[in-house]
């Protein structure tokens, strides 16, 4: 596709010397986004290819109408995506490079390293991976999940008749609970194995594995953290309000 150039006059840009390229913004990464724009940067939203088309559209009600300076479709290499980026640009800055949601992650992180912005870089191969996660933190010593993860099913078999039920089962690279299920049989994850693996995600593009882990009871907590130039804060910390609805839960009422 493209650049898409706001039709909107060079005047009333003229003020604005830099811009922040946002990849993949949608749902909350509109606000993120908007916050940038209120603090007098431009926005340029970069789209991953493969990224669902009706993803575009999940925008916050809070956030109205996303307005971008421009917008681009990521190109065959790192260096032809700078050059359409360049383009529309216009001579101004390139201030920063952001993932705008988790189909952006990895993207963000290669072109933000490439450009020499600040980035949190490619130390890690595909960080998005839950099962890589797992994996980094049992290596440094600390409790992890036990697992088994691949895109054969052949592969996880074993794990799968010898841990005990229910286990979790999800893609690699899920977002949000995007396939997430928690499976109470062999068969059940066996089909939902193969469901997976022939599904599309949300975000676009086929799964690439499946994950099947331990069922972890309990609370279960989201922290909102956020890490720069070796700083690292806690901002927010979320306790899940999860509620099971489907046949095989005991009716509450």
């Amino acid at each position: 596709m493209p650049p898409q150039i706001a039709n909107i006059p060079e005047s009333s840009y003229l003020a604005t010397k830099k811009v922040v390229v946002f990849v993949d913004p949608y749902s909350t990464g509109c606000v993120v986004a908007q916050e940038m724009a209120k603090r007098g940067y431009l926005l340029i939203a970069l789209w991953t290819k493969g990224f669902a088309e009706e993803m575009k559209s999940h925008v916050p009600a809070s956030c109205g109408h996303m307005e971008y300076f421009a917008e681009i479709t990521e190109a065959s290499s790192l260096e032809e995506t700078e050059k359409l980026l360049l383009e529309v640009a216009r001579g101004r800055e390139i201030a920063g490079c952001l993932a705008g949601g988790e189909a952006g992650v990895d993207f963000a992180d290669a072109f933000s390293e490439y450009l020499g912005l600040l980035s949190n870089g490619t130390q890690i191969p595909n960080r998005r991976d839950k099962k890589i996660q797992q994996e980094l933190i049992q290596k440094i010593g600390l409790r992890s999940v036990r697992q088994a993860g691949s895109d054969k099913f052949e592969d996880v078999e074993p794990f799968l008749k010898t841990e005990q039920y229910p286990l979790v089962l999800k893609p690699v690279e899920s977002a949000g609970s995007d396939g997430v299920k928690l499976c109470y049989t062999f068969d059940e994850a066996k089909a939902h194995f193969e469901l997976l693996m022939n599904s599309q995600m949300v975000n676009g593009g086929a799964c690439p594995a499946v994950l099947c882990q331990e069922f972890l009871k309990g609370k279960e907590y989201v922290i909102d953290h956020v890490s720069r130039d070796g700083i690292h804060k806690t901002m927010m910390v979320w306790v899940y309000d999860k509620r099971c609805v489907s046949s095989c839960c005991t009716d509450q009422s």
